[in-house]
């Protein structure tokens, strides 16, 4: 028996963000860490949802994220391992330099509670499964916004992206414009 084929997905809203250091958009304080890929990330998030004809922020059970990079949070788990080797271990950067990071920190700033995924692999690889999932949540009720967020090192530059997505009717398919979360990169082959 083949599975239900999930709902296609439309792109409602599109946000970018660059820089050649992330860290330029890091707003970690005292008390709150997370990895500069994260917050350039949420950088992109807020562009989407400001670019998006729904108020997300309206409905913050029924959002899901999922974040893709070939990177995550390397750049913290790099000065994680550098101060473990002199001894001692900030725990709010052991926390921050989680892979999920990526995901995890648009849903605290703007307190999405629907599913959330982390896709640890170049998201050229791994768009296609997002897609899948994202359709999944979708049409199994789990959420009626999902944002798709990819990071991407574009000839030393650092960029996220980030789509916000729907279900759509019979008749639409939006799953190829989620290609303009690769910026010049080829999508691997898509589940029909």
């Amino acid at each position: 028996m083949r599975p239900e084929a999930p709902p296609a997905l439309a792109v409602a809203a599109l946000g970018v963000a660059r820089a050649a250091n992330p860290a330029e958009y890091a707003r970690n304080a005292p008390s709150f860490f997370a990895d500069p890929v994260a917050w350039l990330v949420a950088a992109a998030v807020e562009r989407a949802l400001e670019a998006s004809p729904d108020d997300l922020t309206a409905q913050p059970d029924h959002v899901g994220v999922v974040a893709l990079s070939g990177d995550c949070s390397a750049i913290t788990m790099a000065a994680v391992a550098a101060s473990a080797s002199r001894g001692m271990v900030s725990p709010l950067r052991f926390a921050g330099s989680n892979p999920g990071v990526l995901a995890g920190l648009p849903c605290i700033r703007w307190k999405f509670r629907g599913p959330t995924l982390t896709l640890s692999m170049p998201p050229e690889h791994g768009l296609p499964a997002a897609a899948v999932a994202a359709s999944a949540w979708l049409r199994d009720g789990q959420a009626r916004h999902v944002l798709i967020a990819t990071h991407l090192v574009e000839d030393g530059v650092h960029v996220a992206r980030c789509a916000v997505t729907r279900a759509t009717g019979p008749g639409g398919d939006g799953r190829q414009e989620l290609d303009l979360l690769l910026g010049d990169r080829p999508a691997a082959a898509r589940p029909a």
